[in-house]
């Protein structure tokens, strides 16, 4: 939901959806009593009386309404809440209001519209009890995450937190909270579902019957498993016990799931039955055979075929050899053919649809599936409309032409063909859309690393991307080509990294009231100074490529990151400890100090030992101001570390593994009690360090000609990345099997090594991205590689200049999600200028503390 809100307000950057220059209408009562006031915030609007009565949490009620008696409903509630005196909010604008009833927003906060606050619970009764009248015959959507006040009606309520009281969590994101029935601390839980606290009973209803037996819909469907939720409703595998066959229901609530178009949910619902009806009846299976179709309670459900095979994208994913360096071409020449088979099978769907006077309207990744044989199936006619309409407005961003395409008269079908053509071979449009002049080339350049793109099948993946013509912006940063990267690669990534360093520089807003350089969507969840998703980790990487950083941007990070601390985690990447390490290498030692005393006094110092929030963060950056700053405190507290991860807490400390790789997994811990055996020169440490990576080769599995590959935690999904997986590893495997020589951290490298020599990925970014394949195999060329190894990196980084776009003031890249451009260190433009640095300039720009041995 946070992604989805954050591209509602500006086209370039993730930027908080009350930023928006047009929000449509604004709402209000049409008449408050003087004595009352209202102030913005966020997407709310408060009002108040001059002597408000707020409790610290209690009963919240909630009023939904459907668009067309927003207004009625608004005066309605207000105007009780006015001679009740009770404080209330309600959506401020249309633009807000559309937001939360969208078929892509927060499920958590679905449905709500006006929200009072009552101080207790006969207040709330009676609040609720007036409301039920005044608004009888209303509706709207349910709000998931109340109960409704009666059978009936717009009424809901939950118990939760008035005013606002959180605490930090070790990921550096904040735990909102509530006091249970016993006045204890507990998370505020805002799920799509209604929680009370422990200890908390409902007042207003009673307990309801426990239910016995599985839950038939219709009397008929047994639901196993959930496939997909959103706000429009969800998506199930289902058994049909009537006939024992598997089913696909899909729901939608009612008064929900809106796209702009005067279209719900239900609507949708309805016309993809009717689609599904007539595309069955004259071309059976061409779509999933419709089998139900009914209401129940509020919400209408489809019954269709369930059918059987892959998603596209996961398709690829899991056969795709594209941007690979050093394997069988006769796997490339494999999965090409592959890929041509299904295409052609789709084609003749897509075809075959068109016939009947059809088009799909969202040929995506999203909805197509492939079988074990490579035969398609289309699923999701929600988009289908008569080729004589107009297209439906809903698409996947990639997959429906850009405005100026479809006004030429581009059709939906298409585009979307051409674009998963082109994620066959490489999933990335938004560049080709947003700056095409030359890119294409240096897509082909990567993909064709050991056999050519059949010309054909080129042909379809670039129809529409990457061949328009498009303003490109007059600017002193342009792309390489790829006769530059071959022939000149140093002096291309020279010239990439500086066109990079002015674009960061060019999208710094010094006096920046939400950040100073724009972040990811995950900088919002966690801040906007730290390390991974703030000033702080662009700071660095301009640091570490030699860019001159302007002063006013060093003294917003010292007066943010000063004012914040006491806010923060402690951690490396997202907390205090990165903040210091930076400051110090800045040449701010006090503030520096200051700061790591800070990240060792937090309570959640020593709540795990991972890299990136944990205690072995914490300790690399005491080993890092130890170098530069000298003093005994900082190595005793790294020693201290490194015994209790090698002493009394080693198995806690293997027990608290989480995914592999440099973040969370042992691979980061082994990383800190290297460099701390490194430095001190104690051996303990570094056997310490050997039976971690043991434990971390342990959990991998054997992928063949693929080496030793990592899985997420469901086992499904392939991990090659620096902060989780492949990269991460043997980001520590080299630098402990190059000092201790240890038999199996030697013989493991070479076959961690392979996933990481690619150079296409969906992100261009450090953690999960190119960029991190290329500071790994730099990192490992330098410590126990050779020169092959150096110009495999810096093949590697060759691949990055397709990523970047050309605007006035330089280069950006866009991050991950393809939706809009940011900084962060993590997966956006610092993180590939300070990968291209480390290539370029070798082992000084680092992106973790690294002292000088002594």
């Amino acid at each position: 939901m946070l992604d989805f809100w954050l591209t509602m307000a500006d086209r370039e950057f993730y930027v908080p959806l009350e930023r928006a220059v047009e929000v449509g209408e604004r709402y209000a009562p049409s008449e408050v009593p003087a004595e009352w006031t209202g102030k913005a915030d966020g997407v709310w609007m408060h009002w108040q009386p001059a002597d408000p009565v707020i409790a610290e949490q209690g009963w919240k009620v909630h009023v939904s309404t459907t668009r067309e008696r927003l207004a009625h409903t608004l005066d309605t509630v207000a105007a009780v809440c006015f001679e009740e005196r009770l404080p209330f909010k309600h959506l401020a604008a249309q633009l807000f209001f559309e937001a939360f009833h969208h078929k892509h927003a927060s499920r958590a906060q679905a449905g709500k519209f006006v929200a009072v606050y009552p101080p207790d619970v006969e207040t709330a009764r009676r609040l609720m009890d007036r409301l039920s009248v005044e608004l009888k015959g209303e509706v709207g959507p349910y709000v998931l995450t109340d109960r409704r006040y009666g059978e009936q009606g717009v009424v809901h309520y939950r118990y939760g937190a008035y005013l606002t009281r959180s605490k930090i969590q070790l990921d550096g994101t904040t735990m909102q909270l509530v006091r249970d029935g016993s006045g204890e601390e507990v998370a505020d839980v805002r799920s799509a579902q209604f929680v009370l606290p422990p200890g908390i009973e409902d007042p207003f209803s009673p307990p309801a019957e426990p239910h016995t037996g599985p839950i038939l819909l219709n009397g008929r469907y047994r639901v196993t498993a959930v496939i997909r939720h959103s706000n429009g409703g969800g998506t199930y595998r289902a058994t049909d016990t009537a006939t024992g066959r598997t089913v696909f229901v899909k729901e939608a609530r009612a008064h929900n799931g809106l796209i702009g178009d005067g279209t719900d949910s239900a609507d949708r619902l309805r016309h993809e039955h009717a689609v599904l009806e007539r595309v069955h009846a004259e071309a059976p299976g061409l779509c999933p055979e419709p089998i139900d179709y009914f209401t129940e309670w509020e919400h209408d459900f489809l019954v269709t075929e369930f059918v059987e095979g892959t998603g596209f994208l996961q398709w690829v994913a899991a056969h795709t050899v594209m941007g690979r360096i050093g394997i069988d071409p006769a796997r490339h020449t494999e999965y090409l053919g592959k890929v041509e088979r299904v295409l052609g099978a789709l084609r003749a769907d897509v075809d075959r649809l068109h016939a009947l006077g059809l088009r799909f309207g969202d040929l995506s990744h999203g909805n197509v599936v492939v079988g074990d044989d490579l035969t398609v199936r289309l699923i999701d006619f929600e988009t289908a409309t008569p080729l004589a309409d107009k297209p439906s407005p809903l698409g996947t961003p990639g997959y429906k032409p850009p405005r100026a395409l479809a006004e030429a008269g581009v059709e939906d079908d298409e585009y979307g063909f051409s674009g998963l053509a082109l994620c066959a071979l490489f999933p990335l449009s938004q560049p080709l859309e947003r700056d095409p002049r030359g890119r294409a080339e240096l897509y082909r350049r990567d993909l064709e690393q050991a056999v050519p793109v059949p010309e054909e099948l080129w042909r379809t993946a670039t129809r529409y991307h990457g061949t328009a013509v498009a303003d490109t912006p007059a600017t002193a940063h342009d792309l390489p080509t790829p006769a530059d990267l071959d022939e000149r690669p140093e002096e291309a990534l020279t010239a990439l990294r500086t066109g990079i360093a002015a674009g960061l520089l060019a999208m710094a807003r010094p006096d920046g009231r939400d950040w100073v350089f724009p972040p990811s969507p995950r900088g919002y969840a966690v801040n906007t100074h730290c390390l991974e998703h703030g000033t702080a980790g662009v700071l660095l990487a301009l640091h570490r490529s030699g860019t001159e950083i302007p002063d006013e941007l060093v003294e917003r990070l010292r007066r943010d990151a000063l004012d914040h601390a006491p806010k923060l985690a402690p951690g490396l990447q997202n907390g205090t400890a990165g903040l210091a390490w930076v400051l110090a290498e800045l040449g701010l030692p006090t503030e520096a100090e200051e700061l790591l005393d800070a990240s060792l006094r937090h309570p959640l110092s020593l709540a795990s030992a991972h890299l990136a929030h944990g205690a072995s963060g914490i300790g690399l950056a005491h080993l890092a101001l130890h170098a530069r700053l000298g003093g005994d405190h900082r190595l005793t507290v790294a020693t201290k570390l490194g015994d209790t991860f090698t002493g009394e807490h080693r198995d806690h400390v293997l027990a608290d593994a989480g995914t592999p790789g440099l973040a969370t997994g042992l691979a980061g811990t082994a990383l800190f009690l290297h460099t701390l055996g490194r430095y001190t020169g104690e051996d303990r440490y570094l056997r310490g360090a050997v039976g971690l990576m043991h434990a971390e080769l342990d959990r991998a599995v054997d992928g063949g000609a693929d080496g030793l590959l990592f899985r997420d935690e469901t086992q499904t999904r392939i991990l090659p990345y620096l902060s989780i997986g492949s990269a991460g590893v043997a980001t520590a495997l080299t630098r402990i099997a190059a000092t201790t020589g240890d038999e199996r951290c030697t013989e493991a490298l070479p076959q961690v090594l392979p996933m990481c020599r690619l150079t296409c990925a969906a992100e261009p970014g450090l953690y999960t991205g190119v960029a991190g394949w290329a500071y790994t195999l730099a990192d490992h060329a330098d410590h126990a590689g050779g020169p092959e190894d150096r110009r495999t990196a810096l093949h590697i980084a060759t691949g990055l200049a397709k990523y970047a776009i050309r605007h006035a003031d330089g280069l950006r890249v866009l991050g991950g999600g393809e939706e809009r451009f940011h900084a962060d260190l993590g997966s956006g433009s610092a993180g590939v200028l300070l990968a291209l640095a480390r290539v370029l300039d070798g082992p000084g720009a680092q992106a973790l503390p690294e002292p000088h041995t002594p």
